[in-house]
C-alpha cells in the first residue's frame, strides 16, 4: 500500500469509530433505562442506518471492512455501556 492509501484508510476507520462510538454508548444506556427486548431490535436498526451512513460518508464497500470498523465497535462500545450503567446505577 501507498502511504496515502494507508492515511485515507486511518481516516476512513477514524470517521467509522467517531461515528459508531458515542451511539452505541448512547443505546447502552437507552437500553439500561428501558430494559425491554423492542430495545435490542431499535439497537440493530441503528446500526444497520449507521452502517449506511458510514458506507456513504467514506465510499467503502463491503462487509468484511465493515465488520471490523463499525460492527465490532458498535457492539463493544454497547456492552460496555450498558453493563457500566448496569453495576454504578443499581434500580
Amino acid at each position: 500500500m501507498e502511504t496515502e492509501d494507508i492515511v485515507n484508510e486511518l481516516k476512513h476507520t477514524r470517521i467509522s469509530l467517531m461515528i459508531h462510538a458515542p451511539i452505541a454508548f448512547a443505546m447502552g444506556y437507552i437500553s439500561y433505562l428501558l430494559n425491554h427486548w423492542v430495545v435490542g431490535i431499535i439497537g440493530i436498526v441503528v446500526l444497520v442506518a449507521l452502517g449506511y451512513a458510514v458506507e456513504k460518508m467514506t465510499k467503502k464497500k463491503g462487509m468484511k471492512w465493515w465488520f471490523g470498523n463499525g460492527l465490532f465497535i458498535y457492539l463493544m462500545f454497547w456492552l460496555v455501556s450498558w453493563t457500566l450503567f448496569l453495576n454504578i446505577w443499581p434500580y
